[in-house]
């Protein structure tokens, strides 16, 4: 089967928090220098991908970063997406683990995935299904900038299980969509800067 459509998902760079492992969650922290540098080299690693769409939580960390990833691609406007935000935690927001992980207030781990999913589902599978009806033979290319705990939520369990089930494509076939993981959590085009490979809002709740 062609390639139709290939993610690029990018997890959002450093913030003050981060460094100081406090608990972000949906709180709007912002980029730290650090953070902003690691967003620079990921565009300039990523200039040569000619982007067709763009879309982003419209928290600022994140945000921001594909902003710098797009300044090498000018004529690809960028979709903010409440959905794509980090996993809500609750009055946990701001404080230090280790964390009670049945601490009511935070968005349960269904309510995340039936969110990212939602989301895919609602701008990625009829995008990938008008390809489909319409083939041309070129791949598009489409930047996906989030969160630690929404990226491994929704490209590590909905991959596998959920997406390629998630429509059928092309007019009156049953082919269904298929998504593969080509490379997870790679970091190469950041060697030499520092990286912060945790993430304090997942390792609060595992303490």
């Amino acid at each position: 089967m062609p390639v139709i459509a290939r993610l690029y998902v990018i997890r959002h760079g450093e913030t003050e928090w981060n460094r100081a492992r406090i608990i972000q969650g949906q709180a709007d922290s912002q980029l730290n220098d650090l953070g902003e540098t690691q967003a620079a080299t990921t565009g300039e690693a990523l200039k040569a991908i000619h982007f067709d769409k763009a879309f982003t939580s419209d928290l600022s960390r994140a945000s921001k970063t594909a902003e710098i990833i797009l300044q090498h691609h000018a004529d690809v406007v960028l979709v903010k997406d409440q959905a794509l935000r980090e996993r809500f935690m609750g009055k946990l927001q701001g404080t230090k683990g280790p964390a009670n992980p049945s601490e009511p207030s935070l968005e349960s781990g269904e309510a995340m995935l039936e969110r990212s999913v939602g989301w895919y589902n609602r701008e990625i599978v009829p995008y990938i299904s008008s390809l489909a009806d319409n083939p041309d033979g070129r791949c598009r290319n489409i930047l996906v900038t989030s969160h630690g705990w929404l990226i491994t939520t929704g490209v590590l369990e909905c991959s596998d299980d959920l997406l390629p089930n998630a429509t059928t494509i092309g007019s009156g076939s049953e082919q269904k969509i298929g998504s593969t993981v080509v490379q997870y959590g790679d970091a190469s085009h950041l060697t030499g800067t520092q990286i912060l490979r945790d993430n304090a809002d997942m390792d609060a709740l595992r303490s």
